[in-house]
């Protein structure tokens, strides 16, 4: 089958909703408002918005998780460079 350059776009942007974390009823919502036509420009905008802030707030957490890792593997790195393994 053929596919549009408008509709690779479209998968992929999709794809990249999912990827995020976007759960698929709010996928299938975005798509019916894009189906829906420019009337809804601001709605599919406040979505996308919606999932932008839960997104930075994720990675956001995800990288204070990564800061105390961070903070753990260099506590052991300390211990076995000098030579305590308790």
């Amino acid at each position: 089958r053929d596919f549009s350059e408008k509709d690779v776009q479209w998968i992929a942007f999709v794809q990249r909703l999912k990827d995020t974390g976007m759960p698929l009823e709010q996928i299938h919502l975005y798509a019916d408002l894009r189906e829906a036509g420019d009337a809804t420009l601001s709605e599919r905008q406040q979505l996308l918005e919606d999932h932008a802030r839960g997104l930075r707030e994720s990675i956001a957490q995800q990288q204070r998780h990564l800061d105390k890792l961070n903070d753990k593997i260099a506590l052991y790195r300390s211990a076995v460079k000098r030579g305590r393994f308790s």
